[in-house]
């Protein structure tokens, strides 16, 4: 009689850990999402084309809204850009970045110059590192294209994302 007892309960509590078990997978893998390397606040691209008239003083942002990095302490931050772009022989495309709606000096934080003209467009992509402070921070790309009066260009599809110091 005790065997027999000694044996339901063991059955009972192999039968009780196999269903937790099973409880858990499903919950990790219905209900669990892969982690992003990167928040969505700090990666976005934008597949709509615009086009450029040169001027030595109008910058347009690269996206439509800036990226945010929340830092816990002071850091330097990895920003980086990349588009199809195409440009007009005798122009260029310039590339800085406004802080927190703070436009910085071409040339402060990586590359000023994002793209020469090519024959075709081509895909160009640089990266600037940029020391922010503590808190939040929102970091836009802001472009001009530098040339002659009457040359153009056209920005592709394109994209930026912030990376910080990872653990």
């Amino acid at each position: 009689m005790m065997f027999m007892t000694r044996l339901s309960r063991r059955r009972k509590a192999v039968a009780a850990v196999a269903a937790c078990g099973v409880a858990a997978a499903i919950t990790t893998f219905a209900l669990g999402r892969p982690a992003s390397a990167i928040p969505l606040s700090q990666a976005m691209c934008d597949p709509r084309g615009f086009p450029l008239t040169a001027s030595s003083a109008v910058y347009v942002g690269l996206l439509d809204n800036p990226v945010f990095v929340d830092v816990p302490a002071a850091t330097t931050v990895k920003v980086e850009v990349t588009a199809d772009v195409s440009v007009q022989a005798g122009s260029e495309l310039r590339l800085t970045y406004s802080l927190n709606d703070s436009l910085k000096q071409e040339g402060t934080f990586g590359p000023a110059n994002f793209a020469n003209h090519q024959e075709f467009a081509e895909t160009r992509s640089t990266f600037a590192l940029i020391p922010v402070g503590p808190g939040r921070t929102n970091i836009r790309p802001v472009i001009r294209l530098n040339g002659p009066a009457g040359k153009t260009g056209v920005v592709l599809h394109r994209c930026v994302s912030v990376e910080a110091s990872t653990s």
